[in-house]
């Protein structure tokens, strides 16, 4: 039996690979360097207070996006996974522009918490479609650029990016151009949305017992 495999990707995966790439090079121009910005910009804050702070989004994302995952699995359609996406880059948008504004740990602590449950809500949705997307008999390779593209190589160049970018004109014009490129990704969603399937093409899954 012969198998095919096709190197070409359908506009929906290209929208969402594009989406994503600029998405994570946006928030990964300041990670590398948070810890610095937050010891040394916040009033009181230390290495202990960055600790916190990141467990704190680790935690708003851990306990949003699992239901809210499920919750847009047991929906038809996926209007519903495009707008919970839409809403949650929108929030990670607010997040990186949010820092210019804080000015001490419980202002950080909620940022975080803020921020963790954007990205849970941006992720929930974004799976779900990409999964529903990959073309058939390519799925090894969009996901790989899922992987390469949308996740390594955009947190090299943003993380190098960053650091010169914070060094030359300081930290607030970086969580500045930070969000706007979030919100340049946010945009980039209205041409994906004539993709969004109005029902699952798949059947559906029998609900998950445990």
């Amino acid at each position: 039996m012969k198998i095919e495999i096709s190197l070409i990707i359908n506009r929906a995966i290209q929208l969402l690979l594009a989406f994503l790439f600029i998405h994570n090079v946006s928030s990964r121009l300041f990670l590398p360097i948070i810890a610095v910005f937050i010891t040394e910009m916040i009033g009181g804050a230390t290495l202990t207070t960055v600790g916190f702070a990141v467990a704190l989004y680790s935690i708003a994302k851990s306990i949003v996006q699992v239901p809210v995952a499920r919750y847009t699995d047991t929906h038809d359609g996926e209007y519903d996974d495009f707008y919970i996406m839409l809403a949650g880059s929108l929030i990670t948008a607010i997040y990186s522009f949010g820092f210019i504004i804080i000015s001490t740990p419980l202002h950080l602590y909620l940022l975080s918490s803020f921020g963790g449950v954007g990205a849970a809500l941006l992720m929930a949705g974004y799976y779900g479609i990409f999964a529903r997307h990959v073309d058939k008999g390519s799925e090894g390779f969009e996901w790989s650029l899922f992987s390469v593209g949308g996740l390594t190589i955009s947190t090299a160049i943003g993380g190098a990016i960053g650091g010169i970018f914070a060094d030359m004109f300081g930290f607030s014009m970086l969580f500045m151009v930070s969000g706007s490129l979030a919100m340049v990704a946010s945009l980039l969603l209205i041409f994906l949305r004539p993709y969004m399937y109005k029902m699952r093409r798949e059947m559906k899954v029998p609900p998950l017992k445990i």
